[in-house]
């Protein structure tokens, strides 16, 4: 990531609990979190300053669970196009790869492997979220209302990728798939999708 990490945000001041469990027991610990007493910084500021940084939270987990779902499914496509010796099929399995990689392209660097390449190849969706989110938590202020207009705008560029993919899959893939149906060889599956819960660290 350039200027951005997947952390996620951090805790509200207030009063909370900490659980222990071990060997069969549980204990239970309050702590509080307590504010810088130098800030004028109030409970609604930083609720409104949680909700933002969540909201962003959530897209970029949206964003980085499409590109695993992409490459997952690009991998069974290669080993199609690798092992099976119709032409419509190869074929078939390259063109769609080629769309699912430009989706991935969009939300994804992925020419990226060394922390100074940012400098070479420009960032993507995924990292713009991600250092959206850090400059939401770089101060304990309200998000302003220039970080929820980027937010939208950078939001939207996710959906339509999002929704490009969702069209690959339900059209595209169930399309490659019947293609295949008479190879005698497993049609590409979909991955489980892992639960996810939306919280602060």
């Amino acid at each position: 990531m350039w200027a951005g990490n997947v952390r996620g945000p951090a805790i509200v001041p207030g009063t909370y609990q900490v659980r222990l469990t071990a060997g069969g027991k549980s204990q239970i610990q309050t702590f509080a979190v307590n504010k810088d007493p130098r800030l004028s910084t109030t409970p609604q500021d930083y609720e409104r300053q949680l909700e933002v940084a969540l909201q962003i939270h959530n897209k970029l987990n949206q964003t980085n669970e499409a590109v695993i779902e992409i490459r997952d499914i690009r991998k069974q496509l290669d080993a199609y196009a690798e092992r099976v010796k119709d032409v419509k099929v190869v074929d078939a399995a390259k063109a769609l790869n080629q769309k699912l990689t430009a989706v991935e392209e969009a939300l994804y660097q992925t020419k990226n492997r060394a922390s100074e390449d940012p400098l070479n190849y420009p960032i993507k969706l995924n990292n713009k979220l991600a250092a959206l989110e850090g400059t939401v938590e770089s101060s304990d202020d309200p998000p302003t209302a220039q970080t929820t207009e980027v937010y939208e705008g950078l939001a939207s560029e996710v959906n339509a990728q999002l929704e490009t993919l969702k069209k690959l899959v339900t059209t595209d893939l169930t399309a490659f798939n019947r293609l295949v149906h008479d190879q005698n060889v497993p049609a590409v599956i979909l991955a489980e999708p892992k639960p996810r819960e939306a919280g602060a660290r």
